[in-house]
């Protein structure tokens, strides 16, 4: 990587953290256009967890997904559904800009969740959306056929332990939290 792009990401990182971005993410009952979000999180850029729910889809886990988080559907029985917690998540997630490890994939995910609760989306197109995926790939390298990098794989590259178990929407948020500052960090050594 040549040293302007790298120090156009370094000067990125740094401008999310201090901008108070929240992080966002989410687990999923699978990779399909009927998937929809079974976990969501949010944390500052701190890793502080500022919001947390697990919901009840309207559709079944694959198994695939269900052996990736450990989440089944008979755990969430008694969670709320998009519906019951949309107010209060579109109104997080309207307040900061969002950086979000493969924004595509979780903002397709919110999209089909209130979709499939006959629920509007419009609000969606206001999110100032980052994508950690790509400022990692750029960084660190790409490491798969896709052209850019795990979450596993951008936190090794950045010396960041995961803290907990990988694939629940809180410990997401917050190895991406770690791995956005320590490329960020690297702004005050410019």
């Amino acid at each position: 990587m040549s040293e302007i792009i790298r120090q156009t990401v370094i000067t990125q990182a740094h401008q999310w953290v201090t901008e108070r971005a929240y992080i966002l993410d989410t687990e999923t009952t699978g990779l399909d256009k009927q998937a929809q979000i079974v976990e969501i999180a949010l944390t500052d850029t701190d890793g502080k967890v500022i919001y947390q729910s697990r919901l009840r889809p309207s559709v079944p886990i694959d198994a695939e997904a269900q052996a990736v988080h450990g989440i089944a559907l008979s755990d969430l029985v008694n969670e709320p559904q998009w519906p019951q917690v949309a107010d209060e998540l579109i109104s997080l997630l309207n307040s900061r800009p969002l950086i979000i490890f493969n924004a595509k994939f979780d903002l397709r995910i919110i999209a089909q969740t209130a979709k499939a609760f006959s629920m509007d989306t419009r609000w969606l197109k206001q999110l100032q959306c980052r994508c950690a995926m790509d400022l990692s790939a750029l960084f660190y390298g790409a490491t798969n056929k896709y052209g850019t990098i795990s979450l596993a794989n951008a936190a090794r590259a950045a010396g960041v332990s995961v803290k907990g178990k990988a694939h629940s929407a809180v410990v997401d948020c917050q190895t991406t939290a770690a791995v956005v500052r320590s490329i960020a960090n690297l702004y005050s050594q410019k």
